[in-house]
């Protein structure tokens, strides 16, 4: 797969992510179009993170949209083939389980992997960034399952203070490579990593 991925560390719409944000959407195949923000896990403030997306990326003059789905209650026909009408998708940070709670086995996955396909760039902070990892880790270690695996065979870790957790022993033994992204931290590369990737800011890669 040629997609970019784009994963931030937390704390998002801040100038210190622009370089990076800019550099993703720099790879949008229809640099047009506008960004699709999807603020299905900063509930309950999902209208307020929508309006912080949008004043951050039209301050430099990429438009937005937002994602119709704020919960499973929204996964309709409709707003899932939505996902797929973007060259460029952002996952807003927030609670992780909500994320793999809407996304994972239903039919808005079907749908992200069929933007994966067709080469779209997802960019995600912290809990969006978490989403892309193989399998979905909490700071203590607990596993929320499945996550897109955008990041092959990788685990996220968002907000990374720069110690490694003991459990990621554990995940790397098992052939995870393990991206610790501190806040102020991105990481754009394909899935897998290779030598074209780009680190901006606080980021660290156990392979």
């Amino acid at each position: 797969m040629n997609n970019w991925v784009l994963a931030s560390g937390g704390n998002e719409f801040h100038i210190e992510y622009q370089e990076a944000d800019l550099a993703a959407l720099n790879k949008r195949k229809d640099k047009n179009q506008p960004l699709l923000i999807v603020v299905t896990a900063p509930h309950p403030t999902q209208e307020l993170a929508y309006k912080l997306a949008k004043k951050y990326f039209n301050n430099m003059d990429i438009d937005t949209e937002m994602s119709n789905i704020l919960s499973k209650d929204d996964l309709n026909d409709k707003n899932i083939n939505q996902l797929l009408d973007y060259s460029a998708i952002y996952f807003a940070g927030g609670t992780p389980s909500r994320l793999t709670s809407c996304f994972i086995d239903t039919k808005a996955e079907s749908a992200l992997q069929k933007a994966i396909e067709n080469e779209v760039v997802f960019m995600g902070s912290s809990a969006g960034a978490m989403f892309f990892g193989k399998e979905v880790v909490m700071p203590n270690g607990e596993s929320l399952g499945r996550g897109l695996n955008i990041l092959e065979n990788c685990i996220a870790l968002a907000h990374f203070s720069g110690t490694w957790p003991q459990w990621s022993t554990g995940y790397q033994d098992r052939g995870f490579k393990i991206i610790g992204l501190g806040e102020g931290g991105s990481f754009l590369t394909n899935p897998q990593l290779n030598e074209n990737s780009q680190e901006f800011g606080s980021v660290e890669v156990k392979i």
